[in-house]
């Protein structure tokens, strides 16, 4: 049983590193440097894409709750 907890360590570790690596990727992609942008978000997607996915439907649900976001949003 202790292994199955060091496993879901090593995944929230990998879960949070992956978010970490999508949040520094859309800071890269406000800059207008998408490819070290799509570096980043390789590499999270390698550690844990479903972190990626969270961090998309945050994206939504706070463009949701301020209309506003996505007119500061570049592009």
């Amino acid at each position: 049983m202790a292994q199955q907890g060091k496993g879901s360590t090593q995944a929230d570790d990998r879960h949070e590193k992956a978010r970490n690596l999508g949040e520094a990727a859309l800071g890269k992609l406000a800059e207008g440097r998408e490819a070290e942008a799509d570096q980043l978000i390789e590499k999270a997607k390698k550690l844990d894409e479903s972190a990626l996915k969270e961090l998309v439907e945050d994206l939504d649900e706070d463009a949701g709750s301020n209309p506003d976001a996505a007119k500061r949003a570049p592009g």
